[in-house]
Parts: structure tokens; sequence; C-alpha cells
């Protein structure tokens, strides 16, 4: 045992092997920011059809008054960062038959400009129930009646139909 202590074995210095030097630390880690490198060489087009929307129903047919469920899926097909500049902080929009979010007020959203990011290949889900109602008042909602209605998503710009940045599907509520 006294060989141990003689032998300074379990003495530890306060220097960490793992810790960065002063010299690394004042500089800083050099990388790259691949989001903003890829969004300034990115050419506008290719942003937008890299981004693959899609928007689906659990059913085509509905009872009346069974909620639907909505599943909208973003996919960015690039192998590298993607952000698309947006007109709201509300990234994309949902509507039933034109109207947002199935509701006939308009939404107090903020007018400004946002971004909608993706890292490479990535894959974002988001899931909506629509009660098979409309929103006529803040506090008044209106079943619909039986037919055909189309369920849509957009990237909240105003080119979205033109950069290809929206999906539709239809679904059924019978008798």
């Amino acid at each position: 045992m006294r060989r141990i202590y003689e032998s300074r074995a379990l003495e530890r210095t306060n220097d960490d092997p793992f810790a960065p030097d002063e010299d690394e630390s004042r500089d800083g880690p050099r990388t790259i920011d691949w989001a903003a490198f890829s969004h300034a060489f990115t050419p506008t087009a290719l942003r937008h059809r890299a981004i693959e929307i899609g928007v689906s129903t659990d059913a085509r047919r509905y009872e009346p008054g069974d909620p639907v469920d909505i599943t909208v899926t973003f996919r960015n097909r690039l192998p590298f960062p993607i952000r698309l500049r947006t007109e709201s902080p509300n990234r994309w929009l949902w509507t039933v038959d034109g109207l947002q979010a199935a509701s006939k007020l308009p939404r107090a959203v903020p007018d400004r400009p946002a971004a909608f990011s993706f890292t490479r290949g990535e894959r974002k889900t988001f899931r909506r129930q629509w009660p098979q109602r409309i929103q006529v008042a803040d506090d008044e909602w209106e079943p619909v009646d039986p037919g055909t209605y189309t369920i849509a998503v957009r990237v909240a710009r105003a080119d979205a139909a033109d950069r290809g940045l929206v999906d539709s599907t239809a679904i059924e509520i019978t008798e």
C-alpha cells in the first residue's frame, strides 16, 4: 500500500485532457451553418420542388357527425437542409372547401414573415381533426350538410399553388 502513495499515482492534476486549449476556445470551433449555407446557395425553384406535401384522412366516407382525422406530411426530398420563407408565423394552412381551418372568421395572425425549415431528408407530420362543423361566430359552429368536401393544405405563401406547395384530398359525408 505504501508503494501506491510513494509513487504519487493517486495524485490528480487540474489539467483535463479533454478540455480545449486556451487557444482553441478563443477562436471557437470552425463549423458551418449548413441551413444558412443551403439557403444561400440553393436556387429558389429547387427549394420549392424539394418539399413534398401530402394530406390524407383516415377514411373516404363518413357518417354525419363523425370526426375527420387529417394527417399532413411535409418531407424534404434533398440530402441537405432546406428553408422556405412564409408570409406568416403559421407556416402552413389547412382548409375545408376554401375555408381556412373550417372557419368563416378571419384569423388574428401577425403579418410578419417566417421560415419553414427542414433538415436533410426530414419528414414533419401534423394531425388535425375536423368535427364536420364550420365556425360562423366565436362561439357558434354549424354542422355541414352531406356531400363532398375538399380538404387542402398549403405552405403559408401567396404563390404556394404556383410553386407546387399544396395538396388536397376529397371526402364524402353520406346521408
